[in-house]
């Protein structure tokens, strides 16, 4: 996860430092927000209300397509040695809120969606509600909160670094995957 060296209160952060404890070799990628999680997480509220509600107010996310993720990782354990103990982050090359992505979603699929930022305290008392147990609720809001109050995500040259490619662009994907969002 993106930011794991830094926060504490992640259990990623909790586990690279074991494995670094424990002395095994390792390369940690860490990866900013998926933009899979359109079309797996947060896709009901989509389909069903047109609507993504969220606690996030204009934070903004830095966006990266989980293929881009794992072809970073084949090119990282193709060769180890070149990579190991060290970290990675992951990103894309955009930097967009939940407003930015309604509209692109919208502009792209003609499905008006709306974005709807609501208080972080209602976020996690709604996701229980929808039958999400509370350690998963907890960690959806907070990782949709935190962005509100934190900086701008750092964008990095590490996909193409490694890969030697762009990025897929958020409107890509979205093009990609629209027959998720109609269906």
């Amino acid at each position: 996860m993106q930011g794991a060296e830094k926060s504490k209160i992640i259990p990623h952060h909790r586990i690279e430092n074991l494995i670094k404890t424990l002395g095994f070799n390792y390369i940690f990628v860490r990866p900013s927000y998926f933009m899979q999680n359109l079309t797996t997480a947060l896709l009901p509220e989509i389909k069903e209300h047109q609507s993504i509600t969220l606690p996030s107010g204009k934070g903004v996310f830095n966006w990266i397509d989980v293929k881009n993720i794992a072809e970073a990782i084949a090119f990282l354990i193709e060769d180890f040695d070149k990579y190991k103990n060290k970290a990675y982050e992951i990103t894309g090359s955009e930097n967009k809120n939940f407003y930015d992505i309604a509209t692109l979603i919208t502009n792209i699929t003609g499905i008006k969606i709306q974005y709807k930022s609501i208080n972080p305290i209602r976020f996690y008392f709604k996701k229980r509600k929808e039958g999400l147990e509370k350690p998963f609720a907890l960690v959806m809001t907070m990782l949709h909160f935190l962005p509100r109050i934190e900086k701008a995500p750092n964008i990095t040259t590490n996909f193409k670094d490694i890969t030697g490619k762009q990025p897929t662009l958020l409107k890509d994907f979205i093009e990609r995957e629209k027959t998720i969002f109609n269906g």
